[in-house]
C-alpha cells in the first residue's frame, strides 16, 4: 500500500493520506530513506518532544552536496551554520529569544499599512485586464518584497530572490540532477553573501530593521549572537519568509475559486477572510511535510522508528485526520476547530512568520474581493505543482478578473 506515496508528485496526495492513515499510519519510505508520519496525534507527540526528537535534520538535503559542490562552498566562504528551525535546545532558545525581539505580531502589526498599500500597487496593475496569471503577477513576487521591507532593503530584484530561495527550497527538498545541485549551489553562494553585505553595511548604518536589531541586541558579545549567526538569521529569512507565503496566497485564492460559494459569501461579508484562511490553511496546507530525527527507539501507532531513523512529518495528513475533524476532504470556512491545523507546525519550533503570513493573506484576499468581486478560474486549467517535498503551490494560475470594484 504505501508504496502509494508519491512525495515530489502532490497529484492524489490527500487520497493516498487517507488510506494511509487506516492502513499503515507509520511507514518506512524507502525513495526518501524516511519514517512517514501522517496520524494528527502522533505528528502532534513528536512536535511535543523535542526531547526524543532532533530537528537538527529540518533542512538537510535529501540527495547530500556533490563533493565539488563543498568544496566550492568552503573555498568561497560559505559559512551557513543551523539557526533556527534546524537546531534543538539550548542553542534553539538562545536564537530565537533574540530573533523574537524583532519578528513578532506587534512588530508585524506596524507593517499592515505599507504591506496594504504594496498589494494594491499590484492590484492596480490588474485592472484593465480579461485575464492574468494571478502568480505571475501578484503572489510570486510580493512576499519576498514584504521579507525585504523587514530586512530593510529596497534596491533589489524581488525575481533574483525567488529564484535564490527556489533553488535552495529544489536542494534541500528536491530530486536536482547533480549538475543542477551544482548550479544551485554556485547561486547559494551569491546569496549568502549578499547577506553578508547586508549585516556589513548595517554595523556602519543601523537602521529600523531585522539584521540591525540584531547586531544591537549582540552588542559585540558572542554569548549572544554571533555575527555569522546574524548573517545566517538573515539567509533563514530570505528563504523562510515568502516561499510558503507565496504557496499560501496561491492555493487560498484557487481553493476559494474553486469553491464559488465561499467566494461568494467573502464577497458579500470580508469579516469571514480570517476564517476562510485557517480553512485553507487546514484543507489546501501550503507546506505538506516538516522533519525530525529519532534521538532514540520510539514507538508510534504501533511502529517503532529506531534511534536515528529521519521521520517525515505529514502536516497535510495530520490536518485531514478524520480523528480531529469531521468530513476533512470538505472545505467548510464555518468549521469551528479549523485552526487547530499544524500547518504552521507545533511547540518550541512554531513558525515566527506565522502571524506575518495571516496578515498577507488577509489583506491580498480583502484587496482582490473588493476589486475584482467577479474573480473566476479559466476553465480547463489542471495545477502544475512545485516539485519539492515540503512545498505545494500552483506554478501558476490563471483567473478571469471579470467585474469591478465591489461597494
Amino acid at each position: 500500500m504505501t508504496s502509494g506515496f508519491r512525495p515530489f508528485d502532490h497529484d492524489g496526495t490527500y487520497e493516498f493520506f487517507s488510506m494511509a492513515r487506516r492502513e499503515a499510519p507509520v511507514f518506512y519510505n524507502e525513495e526518501t530513506d524516511y519514517w512517514v508520519v501522517t496520524k494528527r496525534e502522533d505528528v502532534l507527540s513528536v512536535f511535543k518532544d523535542p526531547e526524543r526528537f532532533s530537528a537538527s535534520n529540518v533542512l538537510d538535503s535529501l540527495e547530500g552536496y556533490p563533493e565539488e559542490l563543498t568544496r566550492f562552498l568552503t573555498d568561497n566562504g560559505f559559512t551557513v551554520e543551523p539557526v533556527q528551525s534546524n537546531t534543538d535546545r539550548p542553542r534553539h532558545t538562545r536564537i530565537r529569544q533574540s530573533a523574537g525581539q524583532f519578528l513578532n505580531p506587534r512588530r508585524y502589526r506596524e507593517y499592515e499599512p505599507r504591506i496594504r498599500a504594496l498589494v494594491r500597487e499590484y492590484v492596480n496593475g490588474l485592472r484593465g485586464k480579461d485575464e492574468a496569471d494571478i502568480v505571475a503577477e501578484l503572489t510570486h513576487e510580493m512576499p519576498a518584497r514584504v521579507v525585504f521591507m523587514l530586512l530593510g532593503v529596497d534596491d533589489v530584484d524581488p525575481l533574483m530572490i525567488k529564484r535564490w530561495a527556489l533553488n535552495r527550497a529544489t536542494m534541500i527538498w528536491g530530486k536536482p540532477t547533480r549538475q543542477e545541485m551544482i548550479d544551485a549551489g554556485h547561486e547559494l553562494n551569491d546569496f549568502f553573501h549578499f547577506c553578508k553585505e547586508i549585516v556589513e553595511d548595517r554595523k556602519w548604518a543601523p537602521r529600523d530593521d531585522y539584521p540591525s536589531k540584531l547586531l544591537e541586541l549582540r552588542g559585540g558579545d558572542d554569548s549572544v549572537l554571533t555575527e555569522n549567526e546574524i548573517v545566517c538569521l538573515v539567509f533563514a529569512l530570505l528563504l523562510a519568509g515568502h516561499e510558503a507565503v507565496t504557496n499560501g496566497l496561491t492555493i487560498s485564492i484557487l481553493t476559494l475559486l474553486e469553491n464559488r460559494g465561499t467566494w461568494e459569501e467573502l464577497v458579500a461579508d470580508p469579516a469571514l477572510i480570517p476564517r476562510a484562511i485557517e480553512e485553507v490553511l487546514r484543507h489546501s496546507t501550503p507546506v505538506m511535510t516538516w522533519r525530525r530525527r529519532a534521538l532514540e527507539d520510539v514507538e508510534l501507532s504501533g511502529v517503532t522508528i529506531p534511534a536515528g531513523g529521519k521521520v517525515l512529518l505529514s502536516l497535510a495528513s495530520a490536518n485531514h485526520d478524520e480523528g480531529q475533524y469531521e468530513r476533512p476532504s470538505d472545505f467548510d470556512i464555518h468549521r469551528p476547530d479549523a485552526r487547530g491545523h499544524l500547518s504552521f507546525g507545533y511547540g518550541i519550533h512554531v513558525c515566527m512568520g506565522a502571524p506575518l503570513a495571516r496578515i498577507e493573506m488577509k489583506i491580498v484576499l480583502e484587496e482582490l474581493i473588493n476589486a475584482f468581486p467577479g474573480m473566476e478560474l479559466v476553465k480547463g486549467q489542471r495545477p502544475a505543482w512545485t516539485k519539492t517535498m515540503a512545498h505545494r503551490g500552483p506554478q501558476s494560475l490563471l483567473v478571469r478578473l471579470g467585474g469591478s470594484d465591489h461597494g
